[in-house]
């Protein structure tokens, strides 16, 4: 069952700066994470202080997810996005009524 995985963290620097990190990482790593079962990647930053960081991605599995997140190489992203190290949820879909 697909999972949602949320991504919240204060980005280390000016948000202009910290795209051009993502984007070029993201970029690089795009086809490695469909492979590792990435299905889609979103981003969102508060208008209130850009430098509030929100990542909402859908992964095929919650394992696929963990596996791809502990890699080295997306550790040492997080370092250079973050102060610190952002807090990642998995989210199961509740079967509830949505719109």
């Amino acid at each position: 069952m697909a999972v949602l995985v949320t991504i919240r963290g204060r980005i280390r620097d000016d948000p202009d700066a910290i795209r051009k990190i993502h984007d070029e990482v993201t970029m690089a790593t795009k086809d490695m994470a469909q492979q590792a079962g990435d299905i889609s990647h979103r981003v969102y930053l508060s208008p209130g202080d850009p430098r509030d960081f929100l990542g909402i991605d859908e992964w095929k599995t919650a394992e696929a997810v963990q596996q791809f997140s502990a890699d080295p190489q997306i550790q040492e992203f997080f370092g250079q996005m973050f102060d610190s190290p952002p807090e990642v949820t998995i989210w199961e879909d509740s079967g509830w009524n949505q719109w």
